[in-house]
């Protein structure tokens, strides 16, 4: 991530975001159990609190490749009730498997080259029918609208980014039912929705 993509994932607006309009929508599509839940991508912890409002979990594990956003979600969110974060690769967990009722993704995977390595951990810690919440900027997110000129500011592993159906596809190779929805909002492409563990 460079700083302009540092800072439009870690400022107030991207919050409001994360809580008025993706969450709700994910907590649309739950089904099963919550009371184990990961969140790929953590940050500095502004999903952990609102995770916690909306399934109630008894046990949360934030992961994120940055030490310094693991430290300010330690310092910002240490008032939450069995919260752990970790600095750890998202393609590479440092979990135990079969730990999870639900694992959840704002926007990270596309972020990681080998992403297909990432679902696969994701299916690994997940339990059987525990649920993978995602929402994702697939390479047709660059392709149109306003992620055409945003392609040319933001660091992203462009050439091994996935395609919206490449995504899916992956899902149903490593074990998942897969339901999946499209938006496009002000020209901007993206996809969300959510993967079983079968």
């Amino acid at each position: 991530m460079n700083s302009l993509e540092y800072w439009a994932m870690n400022n107030p607006i991207r919050g409001l975001i994360q809580k008025r309009l993706e969450a709700p929508r994910l907590k649309s599509l739950c089904k099963g159990r919550t009371d184990t839940v990961l969140e790929i991508g953590c940050g500095q912890g502004v999903g952990s609190r609102i995770i916690y409002e909306l399934f109630s979990p008894q046990e949360y594990v934030g992961i994120d490749l940055d030490p310094k956003m693991i430290e300010m979600a330690r310092k910002k969110q240490h008032d939450l009730r069995n919260v752990q974060f970790l600095q750890g690769d998202a393609a590479n967990l440092p979990l135990i498997e079969s730990r999870f009722d639900l694992a959840i993704d704002f926007g990270i995977i596309h972020h990681i080259p080998n992403w297909r390595d990432a679902l696969a951990e994701i299916h690994r810690t997940l339990k059987t029918n525990g649920a993978f919440f995602f929402e994702e900027l697939p390479v047709e997110t660059w392709e149109r609208g306003i992620g055409k000129p945003l392609k040319k500011v933001l660091e992203h592993p462009y050439e091994e980014m996935f395609r919206q159906h490449e995504f899916a596809q992956e899902l149903v190779r490593r074990g998942f039912e897969v339901e999946t929805h499209e938006e496009n909002l002000i020209s901007f492409h993206y996809f969300w929705g959510q993967a079983t563990k079968i």
